[in-house]
């Protein structure tokens, strides 16, 4: 696979599709072209060659095949005390599908018929006894190895019957269907062809991504030499792996480019972007270079964008990281709670210039990521505004003016106007009032999607927590993990019904985990030492009910408190 090729990115779709069409197939199938050129002539063997177009297909030929030969390899193990002859047999096909993933040279090397980058495609689908690397996955192998998964599933659907005999003759027969689907073979005069075709092709499974379309255009615009162009591809690898940072989602590296340009510059449609990027870095080999170096820098940031648990990392004297600031990395954090990635684009521009110039302060840093968390939670938690191009276009242009600023005045103004623009956009406050109020937590019942949304654990445990660090009762940078929430009126005396006040916002508290257990059903008098030692905030109502002796409180004083948070959250803690 030459250092541009996309990473391996078939689906359950035509994971199915080449099932149907190819493993199950009748007579003759044509599998389609493959482009090529030939990138090393061997005295000894065949020659090797590089390919532009049909690796999806061709990896997948491979991921298939190693499920087969592991099949005949169980066969003969099962058969081998009761039917000797079939074991040898099974043991012998399985010897002979092994051929087309490594086959030896007339020198008597073994070399891999089809070589990827990824260390688990030789380990697990090459050569299963080969000794494992330890090698993290990167997105690429996970759909390797879920591709796997989807063939044995349906190999061992077709074996689920019959003798070893006739386990043994289906393997065959549907290994020889993908041994005869016919393909024609195209080959290039040139590398530099390959790059120009590559562009212009479309491979069967999948149009080309964005990512593809730009790693290719960085290696081949920025190196001419092959260590060069190798050098750009690992660190292109590098980018991916930090981005993905355990997303699956196909577009997850097309959205970072999208997202790393609408923090720097004008936006642009997302079908118009790779357009846009060829103009930027023309034909200079240092344009490309730079260009390659924005996204290492801008990824530093994105992989943690969107993480549910990101953590604080340590200050360093003398360096400016935006990811040891508790209370940027608190704001992402929420962002993440939310489901919001409409704003990275601010995320990444305001941590930027703070990292790469002295003229955004680290309070300054600390304003902006509360703005968007404030007016986010107001405006997507609590009443499900949607991101609209207008929204998604005032993060753009308040990113792209922070780029140009040059002094902290220019700095001060933007975030001034920023702030002014987004507290134009918030909900109406008794919209956002009502909404608040009937926040609530019931992890024992069964629940819609969308009170699922507004009643998970983490997110019930952010808005509490927040009430705690307004009032600096804890430090910013807390991690949710060690904290549980107690249902003040214990959830035994609550209907089935997520309506109950039992339920509610007005009901519940933060404690730490541990004395959560101990707490159990007691009444609330009984609890009010231990509340007040161990839980995030103890808030004036709560001290109330304390003073008056309530050991069980009322709907009504539920519903008095759930009002009061609310007035205290719009007021206070998610003020703008």
């Amino acid at each position: 696979m030459p250092n541009f090729q996309r990473p391996y990115s078939w689906d359950s779709e035509q994971l199915e599709d080449f099932w149907n069409d190819v493993v199950l197939a009748h007579g003759d199938f044509f599998f389609g072209s493959t482009v090529t050129w030939v990138s090393a002539v061997r005295d000894l063997f065949n020659d090797t060659y590089s390919i532009i177009d049909g690796q999806q297909r061709l990896t997948t030929s491979a991921i298939f095949l190693s499920v087969i030969r592991d099949a005949f390899t169980k066969i003969a193990e099962d058969a081998s005390e009761v039917r000797p002859d079939v074991a040898q047999a099974a043991k012998s096909q399985a010897d002979a599908t092994q051929k087309y993933l490594i086959t030896t040279d007339d020198d008597g090397k073994a070399y891999a018929v089809l070589a990827r980058s990824e260390p688990m495609f030789y380990e697990q689908i090459q050569n299963p006894n080969a000794i494992p690397s330890g090698s993290k996955w990167n997105g690429s192998a996970e759909r390797i190895g879920a591709a796997r998964f989807f063939f044995e599933t349906r190999v061992l659907a077709e074996l689920s019957s019959g003798g070893h005999d006739a386990q043994l003759e289906r393997l065959k027969a549907i290994r020889a269907n993908v041994l005869k689907a016919r393909v024609i073979q195209v080959e290039l005069a040139s590398e530099e062809d390959g790059f120009l075709i590559f562009e212009t092709l479309n491979t069967r499974g999948a149009d080309l991504s964005l990512a593809d379309l730009a790693k290719n255009l960085l290696i081949r615009g920025a190196a001419t030499s092959v260590p060069d162009r190798d050098a750009i591809a690992m660190r292109w690898d590098r980018i991916v792996d930090r981005v993905q940072n355990g997303r699956l989602d196909s577009d997850v590296v097309d959205r970072f480019i999208w997202q790393s340009w609408n923090s720097r510059r004008d936006a642009v449609k997302a079908p118009e972007l790779f357009k846009e990027i060829g103009k930027l870095v023309g034909s200079e080999p240092v344009k490309h270079i730079e260009y390659l170096e924005e996204l290492e820098t801008d990824s530093l940031v994105y992989q943690y964008l969107e993480d549910e648990d990101v953590r604080v990392q340590a200050k360093v004297s003398g360096v400016r990281n935006a990811m040891a600031v508790s209370q940027y990395v608190d704001s992402i954090r929420a962002l993440a709670i939310f489901n919001v990635s409409v704003a990275n684009s601010t995320a990444i521009a305001i941590a930027r210039k703070y990292q790469e110039t002295k003229i955004v302060s680290e309070a300054q840093l600390v304003e902006v990521m509360r703005l968007v968390e404030s007016f986010h939670f107001q405006f997507t938690s609590l009443t499900n505004g949607g991101s609209t191009g207008g929204t998604r276009g005032r993060y753009n242009r308040f990113a792209v003016r922070l780029e140009k600023a040059s002094t902290k005045t220019e700095v001060a103004d933007a975030i001034r106007d920023f702030a002014d623009k987004l507290r134009a956009s918030l909900p109406a406050r008794e919209t956002a009032m009502k909404a608040f109020e009937q926040l609530f937590y019931a992890p024992n019942l069964q629940l819609t999607q969308a009170q699922k949304i507004r009643g998970r654990k983490i997110f019930i445990s952010y808005v509490l927590m927040s009430f705690a660090k307004w009032k600096r009762l804890l430090p910013p940078g807390q991690s949710l993990s060690s904290w549980s929430i107690e249902h003040i009126k214990p959830q035994s005396l609550a209907a089935d019904d997520p309506k109950d006040p039992t339920y509610s916002i007005g009901n519940l508290t933060l404690l730490t985990e541990a004395l959560n257990s101990e707490l159990g059903n007691a009444d609330l008098q009984t609890k009010i030492k231990s509340l007040k030692k161990g839980s995030a905030y103890f808030d004036a109502d709560l001290e109330s009910w304390s003073g008056d002796g309530v050991l069980v409180p009322s709907d009504d004083q539920l519903a008095q408190r759930a009002s009061a948070l609310a007035a205290e959250a719009l007021d206070s803690v998610w003020k703008l």
